[in-house]
């Protein structure tokens, strides 16, 4: 099998962290062509990436695609085994998919120079604010009984994003407001495969807007 990947896309990210923790057999490559290119659109209509090419067809949709590579290769385990405590993995990453990465939009806009100071300022109160609610997300949310979940994987590239982009305009350099994101972002850096990902994520934006960093 086949992932159509960038080095600094977040939901491409997600999946190459479950990839190589799970040391699955799936070959990571730029997407054919580039973005939105013929072949990318004949594999998924949306023209976006994440796409996996699988033994029956093309599957879009980074979730999608986590879930899949979950059910086919299940050891070692990304799932927590009790019902509720699955049900609020899904949770997590539903709320970082809807609220906390479009939080992170105008900032992007910012690097580009088409947003003003007091929406730089409203961006960053906002990404806060919703940094405060996955705090209480997370509290809640045990997962013992595995090393890295599913949500682990799909919830660190949009934190690592939202962790540079606030520090890049003035917000808080640290997770030290929001104990239990400090505590998991703590646990999942642990992670080698997690360790590898925020090292690309890193160098491709590095690469590709290396005033982010300046």
């Amino acid at each position: 099998m086949q992932l159509y990947s960038t080095p600094i896309s977040p939901y491409s990210a997600r999946c190459r962290i479950q990839i190589y923790h799970k040391r699955l057999p799936v070959e990571v490559i730029a997407p054919p062509g580039g973005m939105r290119s013929a072949d990318v659109l004949a594999a998924n209509p949306t023209g976006r990436i994440p796409v996996l090419m699988t033994p029956q067809g093309p599957l879009g949709e980074s979730w999608a695609i986590m879930e899949y590579l979950e059910d086919r290769y299940p050891e070692p385990p990304m799932r927590p085994t009790d019902a509720l405590a699955n049900a609020r993995q899904t949770e997590l990453v539903r709320f970082a998919d809807q609220y906390l990465a479009p939080a992170m939009f105008p900032l992007f806009r910012a690097l580009r120079g088409d947003v003003d100071t007091a929406t730089i300022t409203q961006a960053v109160r906002d990404q806060n604010a919703q940094t405060a609610i996955l705090d209480a997300l997370l509290a809640r949310s045990a997962t013992d009984d595995v090393t890295l979940s599913l949500a682990d994987a799909a919830l660190t590239p949009i934190v690592w994003y939202g962790r540079t982009l606030g520090a890049h305009f003035d917000g808080p350099a640290d997770f030290s407001d929001w104990p239990a994101v400090q505590s998991w972002w703590t646990r999942v850096q642990a992670v080698p495969a997690v360790q590898t990902v925020t090292g690309e994520l890193e160098a491709g934006l590095r690469a590709a807007i290396p005033a982010l960093f300046d």
